[in-house]
């Protein structure tokens, strides 16, 4: 089976406790919002918790393995990950 690459990803604000390992691992993707929230930064300069689109992500370079560690580095497993055909790839 073919490795399944990241299209959408998300933020579960009721799960995120503002912890930010997945900040640290990819400093260029995600913020804390005023709400000590996750947040994605976009390239039209907005924030989202998403659902959002890989492509719409501020920094276009961000390999899908930075997104997944960064997605693994939660505690409380809030980042959501899914693939093209909007199957959930992580958590599993």
């Amino acid at each position: 089976m073919a490795e399944r690459k990241i299209a959408k990803l998300e933020v579960k604000r009721d799960l995120c406790i503002g912890a930010t390992p997945c900040v640290v691992a990819a400093s260029t993707a995600l913020e804390l919002d005023g709400e000590n929230k996750a947040v994605y930064k976009l390239k039209d300069g907005s924030k989202s918790s998403g659902p959002v689109d890989k492509s719409q992500l501020e920094d276009a370079t961000l390999t899908d393995d930075v997104l997944l560690v960064s997605a693994q580095s939660c505690p409380v497993k809030a980042i959501f990950l899914y693939d093209e055909q909007g199957q959930q790839i992580y958590p599993e």
